[in-house]
């Protein structure tokens, strides 16, 4: 018989029944609230039995009328030979992983996020397999429509990336480093930085004591074309890797996506940003490309006045700014509009404007991060 690889996940649960842990909000009263997008509901879904030549098991996890489903899975057995499926309502497989993709993760095993209301699973095989299998879901994130929380300044500016492009291709390809974040019922905003494996969000979106690995970024989500259509982009969700260095008084978290999807090439083709770690002065001209309210991607470039956004004054660590935001953009890049290089970490809105933390005082804490302790510049 086939030797079979045993992984055993077991979920911590937090000790309240029926809740489970969300994203950390910082104590600053002006930190907008993160946008939540789905429920976490307890589950005890168990799939398991036995493979055999010609034999696909498979069941069916729907919640009627949910936006999208995540199953989150406290046991995973899959024995040598094979793998599960899922696929959307339409049958189109979204997602495969064995024994070898779960790994041994102290908290389970987080599957993608699948639009719909019904998820497939399917246990498949090299056709030679004799072996058991199992598989227990604890939980389900369940999707609704999304609830904003607004920065707006004034009348909303931002616009799409593909409207972008038609009048500053540097910006738009720029925008791109920049991913929407979903982890725990919430939406948020990172975004790669430097060639290597690094991304950088708020400590509010990923806390210190959270794994990112638990997060997926969905990298390319935007609308297709400048006006009329709502269609999108089909983009590319990358799973979180690992915690690197986090703090909540600067508010920022730097950390790694999945080294295997990493190394795959996925994510490439969408680039990655540098850093400016010199003072940023008033009055210099920004932009904030950002997934407010989880929506496909938008850039502010401009406020009410129809001119560039700008910095518009100096807190301590803090720069203010007069481009719009919304819950959602919490952990935005605030890039300068000549460099276009990162300057600003984006993090609250307060007395009609909104702010982040400079990058030159989140540097000194993550550069032994990167290579030789250089600061990052950005792809072409």
């Amino acid at each position: 018989m086939r030797t079979t690889r045993l992984l055993r996940l077991t979920a911590a649960m937090l000790s309240m029944a029926g809740t489970f842990p969300c994203l950390a909000q910082a104590a600053d009263p002006t930190l907008p609230s993160l946008v939540r997008v789905a429920d976490i509901e307890e589950a005890r879904q168990h799939f398991n039995g036995w493979l055999a030549p010609g034999y696909f098991p498979s069941t069916v996890v729907s919640r009627p009328g949910a936006t999208f489903l995540r199953l989150h899975f406290s046991t995973v057995y899959i024995p040598e030979g094979a793998w599960v499926e899922l696929a959307n309502a339409s049958g189109e497989v979204l997602q495969r992983f064995d024994a070898k993709d779960v790994g041994s993760p102290r908290d389970g095993y987080y599957a993608d996020s699948i639009e719909g209301d019904a998820i497939t699973l399917t246990m498949r095989h090299d056709g030679n397999t004799y072996a058991a299998f199992s598989l227990t879901i604890d939980r389900v994130d369940v999707g609704f429509a999304s609830i904003t929380g607004s920065a707006v300044i004034g009348a909303d500016q931002r616009e799409r990336p593909a409207c972008v492009l038609a009048t500053d291709a540097t910006m738009y390809r720029r925008s791109q480093a920049v991913a929407r974040v979903y982890g725990f019922g919430y939406v948020a905003t990172a975004w790669r930085v430097g060639a290597e494996n690094r991304m950088l969000t708020n400590h509010h979106v990923i806390g210190n004591h959270q794994n990112p690995a638990d997060f997926e970024f969905w990298f390319g989500y935007e609308h297709a074309v400048c006006g009329g259509s709502n269609a999108t982009t089909q983009g590319t969700k990358v799973r979180g890797g690992q915690r690197l260095v986090g703090d909540a008084g600067r508010d920022f978290q730097l950390f790694t996506l999945d080294a295997a999807e990493f190394s795959s090439g996925k994510v490439a083709r969408y680039g990655y940003l540098g850093l400016d770690v010199t003072p940023l002065p008033m009055g210099w001209p920004v932009y904030i490309p950002q997934h407010g309210g989880g929506s496909p991607k938008q850039v502010a470039r401009a406020d009410d006045s129809g001119r560039s956004c700008s910095i518009a004054s100096i807190a301590g660590n803090m720069r203010r700014y007069t481009c719009d935001t919304e819950g959602g953009s919490s952990g935005s890049p605030v890039i300068d509009r000549q460099s276009h290089r990162a300057r600003v970490l984006h993090n609250s809105a307060i007395a009609g404007s909104n702010q982040g933390n400079a990058i030159e005082v989140i540097w000194p804490t993550i550069r032994p991060y990167f290579a030789n302790g250089q600061v990052p510049s950005g792809s072409q």
